[in-house]
């Protein structure tokens, strides 16, 4: 079963079509139940729900982003997806606010059984316009890989098509995940997170504080900086299309890893 705690680990992203491009660096998230926010903030000075302090999670920076409670969001999408009648808990992985200011390019939350067992899993991928998309997924072991149609507008490098590919594993002492994006026949880019777990204290939080005082800053910056290089070497930009600022694909496409 999974376990509110802290991950320290870092991201790769690998753009291999149509140039090759590499982005790494270190990060740490927070996995949390998204039923016991408040519970976790009362156990930690150096920590918040909806409040700000040197780490908190924000309602608004989630789901709608109209300060809809990030457990009532997630139970929503629970109850309406294919496989979430067995959903007894949900996690969520993303990046804390830090002073209050924060951008997740990707959330993630997993929903689990009685026993632990992975049954569904929601991305919520954000665009850096104020954009935000969620996939949601059953799951049918807890070593899978997914597959969603990209109907959502992520990157001015990157037009909305291709299919995404999600590979990822139970949280416990390390997590792990990967999001692939191919077009065609053709692999166009790579993410990897990964982590080491951690307990989710203030010693650790104030840790993790030290170690990366500026998260947001350190995020944003090297979306935009590498963005730069890429649009440098000459890669094509593709013009935003117009949408809703919040979607939901609810899919039934998922298999388990070979």
């Amino acid at each position: 079963m999974p376990e509110t705690c802290l991950y320290h680990g870092e991201v790769v992203h690998r753009r291999l079509s149509p140039l090759r491009h590499q982005l790494r660096y270190r990060v740490y998230n927070i996995l949390a139940d998204v039923d016991r926010l408040d519970e976790l903030a009362r156990s930690c000075r150096l920590f918040s729900y909806n409040r700000l302090n040197l780490f908190s999670i924000m309602d608004r920076n989630h789901g709608p982003g109209d300060g809809t409670p990030v457990r009532e969001h997630a139970w929503s999408l629970v109850r309406a997806a294919e496989g979430g009648e067995g959903v007894r808990r949900i996690f969520m992985f993303c990046y804390p606010s830090v002073l209050g200011y924060v951008f997740n390019p990707l959330t993630v939350y997993y929903g689990v059984d009685a026993q632990g067992r992975l049954r569904l899993m929601i991305y919520e991928v954000n665009n850096t316009f104020g954009g935000r998309h969620s996939y949601v997924l059953p799951v049918k072991s807890n070593v899978a890989q997914q597959s969603a149609p990209k109907h959502f507008f992520v990157s001015p490098f990157n037009a909305v098509e291709g299919r995404y590919l999600f590979n990822f594993t139970l949280p416990e002492e390390r997590i792990a995940l990967g999001v692939a994006l191919t077009v065609g026949d053709k692999p166009v880019l790579k993410a990897y997170v990964s982590g080491q777990r951690k307990p989710l204290t203030d010693a650790n939080l104030l840790r993790s504080f030290l170690s990366i005082p500026l998260l947001t800053l350190k995020v944003i910056g090297a979306i935009h900086l590498h963005a730069l290089k890429l649009w440098w070497k000459g890669l094509k930009l593709n013009r935003r299309p117009r949408g809703p600022n919040h979607t939901v694909d609810f899919l039934p496409e998922a298999h388990s890893q070979p």
